[in-house]
């Protein structure tokens, strides 16, 4: 999320009205003291008595600016948009809001209003790199790439070492490699980008099983579905491996948008139900991503999308419990942070199933309302155990207990 140090046009200007020159005086107190909300009061009441007044606008769409920054911090997007939106009806000319509110929206994956708001404000300051950038994010979100390597180059231009974009750029320009003559196929929420001579069976397949996801994962959080047109790219395996850089051992993958190959290396369509489990859970991340943000661990995230798309089978519980016995089992706190470059194949596979089965445990004895918990704790900005004891009164230590011991029960049972 961006940061804004914003300026304050603090000035007094001798042809007002006293009464309006002392609302400022009083909002610019409170706007160094931090007090966003009597600022904007303050402000307000100037604003009223002298709309014509530059410096008091300013200062008011400051005020604004600052209260919705610290509303973003604290996850309220909803509000610090709104505010936004009231900083931009008052000063339209200035550009600083419109890249603060393109941010937000990009935070929560309304790319299209993200493009909208960012392609203003790039029209009201082309010296502004921020809004620059940004707008070539929000291109790259809707799978433009042509759109966002242009954007993105022409702010290279005028900051060649700019540390945020080498990344960015050099991940487009290997996927515009692969996909840079993609179609595009859409539904009601996906929008699917595609190699040409794509069976078009295939993508339709492909569709119907994502809007299935998206109504069967929505009942599951109880209405939670992210903003839409929601991305995806179907390859070939050789395409995805070549497009993300990844091995063999990974069958999908959600980065912001969903990327799945829907053909093997050998050219043959994927069985239904294996494309329907890898579907279902890389749309679990994104709905997670919508709903929580990136304060998520990687083993609740993981195991959740698991969860909502495959059962844990016998052979996967007797793998987890010969390893609880040989004490191979990992610590659920050090798989709080991404994995998939940090672990080999086997391990990374024994991680995915120990947090299949840990988020199994907690989804059959809490549901939909542990779930929920949860993600309003983890959305908040409470750390990740914090989360977990709020939301299912139990810590590490307990649950991993609890969960090993079910192991023995779920063999019994089948």
């Amino acid at each position: 999320m961006l940061r804004y140090t914003l300026p304050v046009a603090l000035g007094v200007c001798a042809v007002w009205a006293d009464s309006a020159a002392d609302f400022n005086a009083l909002g610019v107190a409170a706007y160094i003291e931090k007090r966003w909300d009597a600022a904007i009061q303050q402000f307000g009441e100037a604003y009223e008595l002298a709309k014509d007044n530059q410096t008091v606008r300013r200062n008011l769409c400051n005020a604004y600016q600052a209260q919705s920054n610290e509303l973003a911090r604290i996850n309220d997007f909803q509000t610090a948009t709104d505010l936004l939106t009231l900083a931009i009806s008052v000063d339209p000319e200035n550009a600083s809001p419109l890249v603060q509110l393109g941010s937000y929206y990009l935070h929560l994956d309304m790319n299209s209003d993200a493009v909208y708001r960012l392609e203003e404000a790039v029209e009201l300051d082309q010296s502004n790199l921020d809004a620059q950038e940004l707008l070539g994010d929000a291109y790259y979100r809707q799978n433009d790439l042509a759109s966002a390597l242009a954007q993105w180059e022409t702010v290279r231009e005028i900051q060649p070492n700019r540390p945020s974009l080498q990344g960015k750029l050099q991940k487009a320009y290997r996927e515009e490699g692969v996909e840079g003559g993609f179609n595009k196929y859409a539904s009601t929420h996906f929008e699917i980008s595609y190699k040409e001579g794509t069976n078009g069976v295939d993508l339709g397949k492909t569709l119907q099983i994502l809007e299935r996801a998206y109504r069967e994962i929505g009942r599951k959080t109880g209405g939670v579905h992210p903003a839409t047109p929601i991305q995806v790219v179907v390859y070939t395996a050789p395409d995805f491996a070549k497009s993300t850089q990844l091995g063999e051992h990974v069958g999908a993958v959600y980065d912001g948008k969903i990327r799945v190959p829907i053909r093997d290396s050998q050219g043959q369509m994927l069985p239904e139900n294996e494309l329907t489990r890898r579907l279902y859970h890389e749309y679990t991340h994104c709905v997670v991503r919508y709903w929580a943000g990136s304060n998520v661990p990687w083993w609740f995230n993981e195991g959740l999308a698991e969860t909502f798309s495959s059962e844990m089978a016998a052979a996967d519980t007797a793998l987890l419990q010969e390893a609880q016995a040989q004490g191979l089992l990992f610590a659920l706190a050090s798989l709080e942070e991404a994995q998939l470059k940090k672990l080999g194949p086997d391990q990374l596979q024994l991680a995915y199933r120990q947090s299949h089965a840990t988020v199994h445990y907690l989804w059959n004895r809490w549901g939909q309302r542990g779930l929920a918990d949860m993600m309003e704790q983890l959305q908040n900005g409470a750390s990740h155990e914090e989360a977990l004891v709020s939301s299912y009164r139990t810590n590490y230590d307990l649950l991993q207990r609890d969960v090993t011991l079910s192991f023995g029960r779920m063999l019994s049972q089948r």
